[in-house]
């Protein structure tokens, strides 16, 4: 069964709002992703510190964090420690682009590490696979301090995925109002 998990804990500080919640041709960023995870997911859950803000969002599970800090481990953690699956699919739900395709890509291609994509010579945490046998190292690194999810998947070990053609132009996290802006564009020329 292949169960996605969508992030949606963070603070939007760059973007000055809530950008899961920031809408684009008629939907909150976070529609567009839940929407393509739909498409090749048997479930779909969102995590974050608030998620009854979400719950306009239909066939999805809400889950809150467990940890009080707000930062994308703690999501992780979350994720790890409510799943019963072997492994799991986790998305940020800033980057609306994303395809169900690719989903289903780094699925099929994961097998025993986190599998993550790497596009452009940039790796992206936060759209992959994380077998749920990492919790164990998740929490020793949350003990010692650890924030930084490129840190720990480094410590741990992963794999990635690169040939992403013809969908590289999904790879695009709406951190400030001109990604949002960009990516808009590319929503009305596709």
């Amino acid at each position: 069964m292949m169960e996605c998990y969508v992030l949606a804990g963070g603070q939007s500080r760059r973007f000055g709002e809530d950008k899961t919640l920031f809408p684009l041709k008629g939907k909150p960023c976070i529609q567009w992703v839940v929407e393509q995870a739909q498409r090749v997911c048997n479930r779909v859950f969102i995590v974050a510190k608030e998620p009854q803000k979400y719950s306009f969002l239909r066939g999805i599970e809400l889950l809150k964090d467990i940890l009080r800090e707000q930062f994308a481990l703690a999501g992780l953690y979350t994720v790890l420690s409510h799943t019963n699956q072997d492994k799991v699919i986790v998305l940020s739900a800033d980057m609306p682009l994303i395809k169900g395709e690719l989903i289903s890509i780094v699925w099929e291609r994961s097998k025993d590490k986190i599998t993550l994509f790497k596009v452009k010579g940039k790796t992206f945490p936060l759209f992959g696979v994380y077998p749920k046998g990492v919790k164990s190292a998740l929490e020793e690194y949350l003990k010692g301090g650890g924030l930084r999810v490129m840190e720990f998947v480094e410590k741990v070990g992963y794999e990635v995925v690169e040939d992403v053609e013809p969908f590289s132009y999904a790879f695009i996290n709406m951190n400030t109002k001109e990604d949002a802006r960009i990516i808009l564009e590319i929503l009305y020329l596709g």
